[in-house]
């Protein structure tokens, strides 16, 4: 092509681009399929990252590469920080010819390159993974010439999911939606971090507490809880303020400290600590005794260290467990951040938001800003806790409440330990409505979850999926409060382990939950929607043949232990462990078979107390038939604790053993220690997906001595008709 041929082609793409309606003038970019501007970042890292993700995005869209001619329009990219929030970005257009979008920092950059996809692109990211990711198709896309820019209201919004390589797509995925790892507030346990038994236990005994009398060194492997430094030691304070100025010299873009304490309780009972304990020293409202005027002084005085040389520090502090109410009167450093632990689905009951507020009033009254550590864990509940618009509420009340930081532990997919390995996507429209709303909580979340919908599924199947979704949100927020479950749950958190909460399902739940997704399954239009419908059908099938399988499981129990006439395995150890297998080599000295031991003289298992992990045995049967089962066994202790534990279970597996899912698992406890035989059972059911294989466990633990012994272990089944 000529020089003015190229001349020519430039002069055609801007009169076409800068026309527009009203006389609002456009900003080139794609033209007829052809690029026409080219993007010119700064040269450092962050700005070429964010380049490279504009022209990821506009090759899926448009196809093209942006390689307009010379003398094209550009669209610059660069960092100016300190002149805005570092998270922040500006778009402004100081010529024809050229848009500049300006970040705050390395993520401020990349934010205004999402938003330029999100705005004048359409792209969303509606859950990790290829099929949740939408990028219209354009042959043409102008930008509005009108200047604006953005910053986020919460400076930490991180979704925390416990790190593992099964985890990859929803990691990859958060910061698409601008979350991110705490950076900008440190937050986590760190005292056991700071002062090291390793490396102070023997140079400075001193720094660690004073417990019953004596002073405590932290072993292994508790070295890491239930302990905390002494508090009012000087040299404690003075080493911790020299080591976080000594982190801070060698990183100069570190201005973030967490004070977190140990987990637990540990804290020291010295002459000088006991001066700051509360007087009368009684727990309080949620369990534990106070400890928070020890604790702050102690943040109080390393945090003055800290900014006399680093005056915009900020220091995570906990308030949680011994510290989670703020004391009256109490001048806290503005470095300080409390960080409040609670789980606020919690505040769908009246009674416990008003307490929770409660609290939060007493720290928003001491401190300039507020951290929540939240609990969410959509898919650790095996019906997913899909609460949008409750969560939406909550941070916008938060943030009037001077919450600026929100740490959300989430693990929505890959392995849990006790969960399995989830990778469905179950929770819908949860995590992408949460990290909208900690960007702006006063947004409309209505109309967050409308784009979400229609996004997803198409305009014509979008009702059904969100009332399949209001559906859920409404049995959390309002059935499961009136269960037994919501009663039991008083701690910081709502157990998923305990599956009772499903007793509040109305019925027809599921049957008409299925009628919805059926309908968004034939109303989704072919291509990506169509994908997705069924990906959340499928999703859903699954999750209701866990909960089924719970319900049923629950029917089961109530069987009379006179149904199960069928033997199915009988073991009297008669004839050694067999087929037994001891579950840790290293119990091989705690469980044995001994010679009249039993009521009648006969063999026995005895398992040993010498620690307090206990021991355990287990067997696996393959079943590949749907049964009804009981399992039993007579037990007897002998100089246990009172809280020692004999436990049978049963768990399903597949064929490597691995455990299919926490709800597949039953158990029974005996805490009888009497010493005579007393019986243990009880009743359960096959899963939905077989065939399966059937682990059943004897164990024992809680006791530092003594022993436990079993014998006429059986498992019955109701006899097929």
């Amino acid at each position: 092509m000529t020089y003015f041929r190229k001349i020519f082609t430039i002069v055609i793409l801007l009169s076409l681009a800068f026309t527009g309606n009203a006389g609002v003038k456009y900003f080139p970019v794609v033209i007829n399929g052809k690029a026409a501007a080219e993007i010119v970042p700064d040269e450092n890292q962050a700005c070429m990252e964010a380049a490279t993700l504009l022209e990821t995005y506009i090759m899926k869209s448009a196809g093209i590469r942006m390689d307009a001619p010379a003398g094209s329009p550009q669209i610059c990219l660069k960092i100016e920080k300190g002149k805005m929030d570092l998270e922040g970005f500006r778009f402004t257009f100081p010529s024809a010819g050229k848009m500049v979008i300006t970040g705050g920092g390395a993520n401020g950059i990349r934010y205004g390159a999402l938003e330029f996809l999100e705005r004048f692109m359409g792209v969303r990211f509606l859950y990790p993974g290829p099929a949740g990711e939408h990028v219209p198709k354009l042959k043409n896309l102008r930008v509005p010439m009108k200047e604006f820019s953005d910053a986020p209201k919460y400076h930490t919004r991180t979704l925390f999911s416990f790190p593992h390589p099964t985890r990859k797509r929803f990691n990859d995925w958060t910061p698409l939606l601008r979350g991110c790892d705490p950076y900008r507030l440190a937050i986590g346990h760190n005292l056991y971090h700071m002062f090291p038994v390793t490396k102070y236990g023997k140079t400075n005994p001193e720094f660690y507490p004073v417990i019953n009398g004596k002073r405590y060194i932290p072993k292994p492997p508790r070295h890491t809880v239930h302990w905390q430094p002494c508090m009012t030691n000087p040299a404690v304070i003075r080493e911790a303020v020299r080591m976080i100025c000594d982190a801070f010299a060698k990183n100069p873009e570190l201005r973030t400290w967490s004070l977190g304490q140990t987990d637990g309780n540990g804290f020291c009972e010295c002459e000088n600590c006991k001066k700051f304990y509360p007087v009368p020293d009684e727990p309080m409202l949620l369990g534990p005794k106070d400890r928070s005027v020890l604790y702050l002084q102690f943040c109080n005085r390393i945090a003055e260290g800290v900014t006399k040389k680093y005056p915009d520090a900020k220091l995570g502090i906990f308030a949680y467990n011994h510290t989670s109410f703020a004391p009256e009167n109490f001048k806290l450093h503005p470095a300080l951040v409390p960080i409040i632990t609670y789980d606020r689905l919690n505040w769908a009951d009246p009674v416990r938001k008003a307490k929770d507020l409660q609290r939060q009033n007493g720290w928003s009254a001491i401190a300039s800003e507020l951290c929540w550590w939240d609990y969410c864990g959509a898919n650790r509940y095996v019906l997913p806790r899909i609460t949008p618009r409750h969560t939406a509420l909550t941070l916008t009340e938060g943030y009037k409440a001077k919450v600026r930081h929100a740490f959300i532990q989430h693990t929505p997919l890959g392995i849990e330990e006790g969960c399995g390995n989830e990778q469905i996507w179950a929770e819908g429209p949860m995590a992408y409505v949460m990290l909208k709303m900690l960007w702006d909580p006063m947004q409309d979340v209505e109309k967050v979850l409308d784009d979400w919908y229609q996004t997803a599924v198409g305009p014509q199947a979008a009702p059904y999926l969100k009332r399949y979704f209001d559906r859920v949100e409404k049995f959390w927020t309002k059935d499961m409060i009136k269960g037994d479950w919501f009663k039991r749950c008083k701690g910081t958190y709502l157990v998923p382990t305990w599956l009772d909460y499903l007793n509040e399902l109305e019925k027809g739940f599921f049957a008409e939950s299925a009628k919805d997704l059926d309908m968004v399954c034939k109303l989704a239009p072919a291509g990506d929607c169509k994908v997705r419908a069924e990906y959340f059908r499928h999703g859903f099938q699954l999750r209701r043949i866990k909960c089924e399988y719970w319900q049923r499981n629950q029917y089961v129990r109530h069987f009379s232990p006179k149904s199960f006439s069928k033997v199915f395995f009988k073991d009297d150890f008669e004839k050694g462990l067999g087929e037994w297998k001891i579950r840790t080599p290293d119990m091989d000295p705690k469980v044995s078979v001994v010679p009249k031991a039993s009521p009648d003289d006969s063999k026995a298992l005895e398992m040993r107390f010498t620690a307090t992990d206990g021991a355990c045995i287990y067997k696996i049967f393959k079943i590949d038939r749907k049964a009804d089962f009981r399992m039993e066994v007579k037990y007897s202790c002998t100089d246990t604790e009172k809280r020692a534990v004999s436990l049978i279970s049963a768990e399903w597996c597949d064929e490597k053993g691995n455990a299919l899912d926490p709800v597949f698992y039953s158990d029974f406890l005996g805490r009888d220690t009497t010493g005579d035989w007393v019986p243990l059972g009880f009743n359960f059911t096959t899963p939905a997906q077989l065939p399966a294989y059937l682990k059943v466990q004897i164990g024992t633990s809680y006791s530092r001595k003594g022993n436990i012994r079993f014998d006429d272990f059986i498992i019955r089944e109701v006899p097929q008709k």
